[in-house]
Parts: C-alpha cells; sequence; structure tokens
C-alpha cells in the first residue's frame, strides 16, 4: 500500500474518532497508525449526526456517498436517511490556473485559438467539475465549458478502494444485521464513475436529443454538443441563456409565462421518458431545468440517468393506474414485484402494512407529498429486508424533484393523476391496430426463422430419441412402450409444427409460398404420417 493511501487510512480514522466513532473500529488501528482513541463517547441518539459531520469533514467523495444514501431508506434507517439530506456540495472555486492547463491539454490548442472570449470566473462550481461562459471563435456561438478538476478521478478511486474495504469490513460485524454495506459501495462505485465520465453526458445528451426528437416537443431543448471539442475531462456546449425557476414564479414574471402549462410539459417529459424511452434524467433538480419565453424548457447536466426495462415499465405504468384509482391491494402487490427478491415469509402481511399508508392519505392528490409517502414505504421496504432496484431508486428521485417544481408553478398540480392519465394512453397504443400488425410481424418473422432452422434440430432430438441418448438421460424409468409413445408424439408435434409454421410464414409474408417452404412442409408432412405406420407393425 502505498503513503498516500496510508495517509488517507490515517486521516479518516482520525476523523471518525473525532465525532465519537471511534467505538465502532478495531483498536489495532488505532494502535498501527499512532491515534489516541477518543474516551469521550457521544450519545447513541446522535449517531446518524456525527455520521455526517464525519462525512461532511472528509470531503467530496463521502459527501457524495451521505447524499446518494439519503434516498436509500429502503436499505438504511429512515433517521439516517433523513440525516443525510442536511449534506451540502458547497464548494470553493480552484483557481483557473490549474484549470487552464486541461482545458488546453484537452483542446490541444492554446485557449485563444479556439476561443474568441473566454470569461476566467467560473458560472457554477461543483466538487467534480467547474462550467465556465466562453466564444467560439470559429462561429461566434456562445457556449459553456464543463471542466473535470484536476486530481479529482484519483482522489475519489482511491477513496473508493478504502470505502469498499470498510464496507467488506463492517458486513462481518453485528452492525450489518439489516444493512449490506458491500452493495452500498457498489452502487455509490457505479453512481461515481457515471459522473467522472463527461462523455457520458454527452452521449446521454444525445440519446434525449433523438427521444424527443419531433415537432410534439418543439418546446423541449437540450444543449448542442460540438462533439469535436468534447473529451472525457472536458465538454463544450451550446450555452442555454434562460430563467431557473426561482425568477419565473416571481410576480413580475407572472404575465411571460403559464405555470400551469409549464407544470404539465415537465410532468409529460418526465412520463414520457419513464414510460416511453425507459431512459430518464436521473438528476432533475431546479438547478438543471430552466424555462424560456413561450414556455419553453431546457434541461442540463445529463451525466446521471438511469434505465429502466420493458417489464418495469408495464409494472410502474400499471402501479400510476392502481394508485390513481386507489385499488390499495393492486398498489401493493405491485410494488412487492418490483423488488429484486420478491419472495418474503408473509406476503398478505406486508400488503397490510402498505395498504394502512395509502389508506391515510388525502382524497386530495395534490395534497400528497411524494417523498414523505415514499419514506414511508422505505420504511416498510426495510422492515421487510426487500431490494429495491438502483433504477427504481433514480427514478423516485426524479418522480418527487419534478413533482416539487411543479407544486411551486402550480400548487393545484396533482403528478400523480397526469402520470395514471398517460399510464393508461401507453397501456391504449400497445392494443393500437398499427402496434399490433407490427408485432404480428415480428412474431411471424421470428416463426420464419424457426422453420428454416427446426429441421436440424429435429432431426438431432430424433436421433438421440432413436440411439438412446436422451432415453439414458430422461427416460430412464419408462418401460419400452411408454418410451415408443413418448418418441412418436416427439416427433409428430414436431411435424406439425413445422407444416403449421411454413404455411403461416409462407401465405402472411409473401402471399405464396416458396419452393423451400414446399419442401420442408411435404418432407414434415411425410414424418408425420410414418408415426402412425410404425403403429401397424
Amino acid at each position: 500500500m502505498d503513503l498516500n493511501r496510508l495517509k488517507r487510512i490515517k486521516e479518516i480514522i482520525a476523523v471518525l474518532n473525532k465525532h465519537g466513532l471511534g467505538r465502532y473500529l478495531p483498536q489495532t488501528l488505532f494502535k498501527k497508525f499512532g491515534i489516541k482513541k477518543t474516551t469521550e463517547e457521544n450519545a447513541e441518539t446522535a449517531l446518524e449526526k456525527n455520521i455526517r459531520e464525519a462525512f461532511e469533514e472528509l470531503g467530496t467523495t463521502f459527501i457524495k456517498l451521505g447524499q446518494m444514501m439519503s434516498l436509500r431508506s429502503d436499505i438504511i434507517p429512515a433517521s439516517m436517511a433523513e440525516e443525510f439530506k442536511k449534506l451540502t456540495d458547497n464548494v470553493k472555486p480552484i483557481a483557473f490556473d490549474r484549470i487552464k492547463p486541461i482545458i488546453e491539454s484537452e483542446l490541444c490548442a492554446e485557449i485563444d485559438d479556439v476561443f474568441s472570449e473566454f470569461d476566467e470566473n467560473p458560472i457554477a462550481a461543483a466538487s467534480i467539475s467547474q462550467v465556465y461562459g466562453a466564444t467560439l471563435k470559429e462561429t461566434g456561438e456562445k457556449v459553456v465549458v464543463k471542466v473535470r478538476k484536476p486530481g479529482i478521478t484519483e482522489t475519489i478511486r482511491d477513496d473508493m478502494a478504502l470505502i469498499f474495504t470498510i464496507a467488506h469490513y463492517i458486513n462481518k460485524t453485528s452492525y450489518s444485521k439489516n444493512i449490506d454495506f458491500e452493495a452500498i459501495a457498489e452502487e455509490f462505485f457505479h453512481t461515481m464513475n457515471m459522473e467522472l465520465d463527461l462523455m457520458l453526458e454527452k452521449s446521454n445528451n444525445e440519446k434525449f436529443v433523438k427521444n424527443f426528437n419531433s415537432p410534439k416537443w418543439s418546446w423541449l431543448h437540450f444543449p448542442k454538443m460540438f462533439g469535436t471539442l468534447c473529451t472525457d475531462k472536458i465538454l463544450v456546449m451550446e450555452r442555454i441563456f434562460a430563467l431557473k425557476l426561482d425568477d419565473v414564479i416571481k410576480p413580475e414574471n407572472k404575465e411571460n409565462f403559464d405555470r400551469k402549462v409549464i407544470a404539465g410539459r415537465g410532468a409529460e417529459v418526465l412520463m414520457k421518458m419513464i414510460l416511453n424511452d425507459g431512459f430518464f434524467h436521473a438528476d432533475l433538480h431546479e438547478g438543471n431545468i430552466f424555462f424560456k419565453e413561450n414556455n419553453e424548457i431546457a434541461i442540463i447536466d445529463t451525466g446521471m440517468c438511469g434505465y429502466i426495462d420493458k417489464f418495469m415499465r408495464s409494472k410502474l405504468a400499471d402501479l400510476f393506474i392502481a394508485f390513481v384509482a386507489k385499488d390499495w391491494e393492486k398498489t401493493a402487490r405491485i410494488c412487492l414485484e418490483l423488488s429484486e427478491n420478491g419472495e418474503i415469509d408473509d406476503k398478505e402481511l406486508f400488503v397490510r402494512d402498505l395498504r394502512n399508508i395509502f389508506e391515510d392519505l388525502p382524497d386530495n392528490l395534490a395534497e400528497i407529498n411524494t417523498a414523505e409517502v415514499v419514506g414511508k414505504i422505505s420504511g416498510v421496504i426495510f422492515k421487510y429486508k426487500l431490494k429495491v432496484p438502483r433504477e427504481l431508486t433514480q427514478l423516485i428521485r426524479s418522480f418527487s424533484m419534478i413533482e416539487g417544481l411543479c407544486r411551486k408553478l402550480d400548487p393545484d398540480f396533482e403528478l400523480l393523476t397526469v402520470a395514471g392519465k398517460l399510464s393508461k394512453e401507453i397501456i391504449m397504443q400497445k392494443f393500437s391496430p398499427e402496434n399490433i400488425a407490427a408485432e404480428a410481424a415480428g412474431a411471424i418473422e421470428k416463426i420464419v426463422d424457426t422453420v428454416h432452422t427446426l429441421p436440424n434440430t429435429v432431426t438431432n432430438i430424433t436421433e438421440k430419441l432413436e440411439n438412446g441418448t436422451i432415453q439414458h438421460r430422461i427416460m430412464v424409468i419408462l418401460n419400452d412402450s411408454e418410451r415408443r409413445f413418448v418418441s412418436k408424439m416427439v416427433t409428430r408435434t414436431a411435424a406439425a409444427f413445422l407444416m403449421t409454421g411454413t404455411l403461416i410464414a409462407g401465405g402472411f409474408m409473401t402471399g405464396k409460398l416458396f419452393t423451400a417452404d414446399l419442401t420442408v412442409f411435404f418432407v414434415s408432412l411425410l414424418l408425420f404420417f410414418s408415426t402412425f405406420l410404425k403403429d401397424k407393425n
């Protein structure tokens, strides 16, 4: 282990010890690093606060870890998740003379050769990157330049290695009875890698542009990326001049924006991402959403995104519909189905606990605080030790953020009603003539492929049935008569399938049968009837 890592371990131990957490560390560590163990122990009730304060002092990696864990009250106690919400990412910008060499190295040119103007004072500074305003020399376009801070990757990854080590150790203690610390570390590692890779942000941005590339979404904007100037350390993108939410809701801007329209559009964007595309922005806080004239919306900072498969999208649509319909029994059961380990000892008790939460909700959906409800549901999930997929956690976070934004714009806005309505529309679209025809064509195409590849498979199966390969492995318990019966039934079924598939494929796809298809059909027919001739012998 190198000197820098040893130094960092000593620093972490000292900070944890300072905040009354030394009692959770083995005595050998204190002896090895020459640290005097704190004798004054804080009260047990202050544990969450002690951990949060230690994370703040330990810096970027641990602050990010705490922020991620604040969203996971399904795997950590709710009191700890609530305390972690107090962690802030406010950091002072680093000097431009440390940023400039990175920009010029990545662009393979001096700043003055690429930009006619470059403001050395950052527009924004975060723990991982800083953002600057500039003007392209070649085109005169206004852009922003996002730069990853020097050394931040190495710092975070070194800390991550230590976090994995700590998590592995804690998982062997009694403190891991209800919490899988290694799973938390794994999730955090995945999240941080996404944030560190600026090219991933560019790729995600381009996916959103493609997904919303239709006249229907002309009011939605994602910044244009200047691909030849982008690397994994810097991004050069269109600068969007627009207002933030706090400006939009000011009294003087009341006539310039239709807040109800904007709220509806924001909800519709998220629902399309979730239910249609299965690819959504996982960090939709107010700082990443801007508003322009004519109620237009712009979304930036697409580094954090999530994917959900067709199964989860279908279940979410069912969930929204069931929730709006106040079918609490179905809502609870869908929640169980969405977990990664849906098998629990007492499903009925789980459903009852969730139903109790839902039945206490106000009738007016606009009065429901989604974040509060999610917190209560997470408490039940934690109680039954269910595992919630990471993507679902990200989705809930985005849903809560958009709901908060929409409520600021329109206090009577019901995001859940919009979600239920759009879910019904999406489900109805699945049964439209166009979609049914498309699915039928896909199914027929698969049949055609199967028809042309199945003869070899059937031949192999038949040979194995005849020479005893399958008989000895599977049919050992059958007598001769039973084995002959099974062999004939397999042959007849395969032959019948071939005949049917050939007719369907040939007839539907071309309106006539090809020579190859006719050959397959007649061979299958002979094979089918040959099994009856054997019966007479």
